[in-house]
């Protein structure tokens, strides 16, 4: 029995940490992006309309690897059949597709065939985060003085990663692919008073979208202050090469992340049922999206607080 524990622990380990997984019949092809080490699968769908078939090849693929969740960035009009098989719709990215928003569907995987939606304590504890986040983000910077940051190399922001993995304790960036045929920046960002942290972009010049993601979680207004300064650097980065639009995933009780994402001009577009992962914690999330420039070429948008919901109203359409 132990050389059998011992045998399947190495293969496991010989396993890719993200392994694309393809689904393919008369009326569907669609790709799982498997993360093993986030217990995650992004779905990829290249074929319009969610058959029960899809969902229980999904289904059957997070439960023979222990995912959890599973989500899908899709365009409107693609919402409402996947939630006929049973996904929730949790936000929006606006811009995700350059002129059109990418509407997020996701589904926690567990024996129920209905996916969880973020509970009423949830949705209470978000606000109340983003409230508290709203009079600490006044008092950063931009730019934030103090701190230097520069691009760095893949090899050492994924040497930095996989050292702080091990523990498994502020974990919160993983550094691994979002999407297919991606491009990725890492930037180091230093300090007299910090430890180094790491923070990552992964985009799509096609789409016009990047995923932000920060290494470490800050724990103090120091380390709060300098992955502000990263963020406030990538947003820079990514608007000089016209990427569209921004997004990331953090913790609903979050203080720190929220107080970062609020100054570097983020909003709240969605809730997702256990979709964020901080060391061995998996919780509901926030998700965190700027519109960085107008696809049509115009200065960016302005937004303000009244925006942070403005997707209710499709909520409604598509049921």
């Amino acid at each position: 029995m132990a050389k059998a524990r011992a045998a399947a622990a190495v293969k496991e380990s010989e396993l890719p940490i993200v392994e694309e997984l393809h689904f393919r019949s008369d009326n569907a092809f669609l790709c799982l992006l498997l993360n093993r080490r986030t217990k995650q699968i992004r779905v990829i769908d290249f074929r319009a309309g969610a058959l029960p078939a899809k969902r229980l090849f999904i289904q059957s693929v997070a439960q023979r690897e222990g995912v959890e969740k599973v989500i899908l960035l899709v365009e409107k009009d693609e919402v409402s059949s996947w939630t006929r098989v049973g996904f929730v719709r949790e936000g929006q990215v606006p811009g995700f597709y350059k002129r059109s928003d990418g509407h997020l569907v996701g589904c926690v995987i567990g024996d129920r065939t209905a996916s969880i939606e973020v509970s009423e304590e949830s949705q209470k504890t978000a606000e109340r985060t983003i409230n508290a986040a709203k009079k600490l983000a006044d008092g950063i910077e931009e730019p934030v003085k103090g701190v230097t940051v520069q691009e760095t190399d893949r090899e050492t922001a994924e040497e930095a990663r996989d050292a702080l993995w091990v523990k498994r304790a502020d974990t919160y960036g993983c550094f691994d692919a979002f999407g297919r045929d991606a491009a990725r920046i890492y930037v180091e960002v230093t300090g007299k008073k910090v430890k180094p942290n790491y923070l990552s972009a992964e985009f799509q010049d096609c789409f016009g979208h990047s995923l932000i993601e920060i290494l470490k979680v800050p724990r103090n207004e120091a380390e709060v202050q300098q992955a502000a300064a990263g963020l406030q650097w990538l947003n820079d980065y990514l608007k000089a090469k016209e990427i569209v639009s921004a997004f990331a995933f953090a913790p609903v009780d979050n203080l720190e992340l929220a107080t970062i994402f609020l100054a570097c001009g983020y909003r709240k577009t969605g809730l997702l049922a256990k979709g964020a992962l901080i060391g061995e914690k998996r919780s509901d999330a926030i998700l965190w999206t700027r519109k960085l420039a107008d696809p049509s070429g115009g200065s960016e948008p302005q937004l303000n607080d009244d925006d942070d919901d403005d997707d209710d109203d499709d909520d409604e359409e598509e049921e």
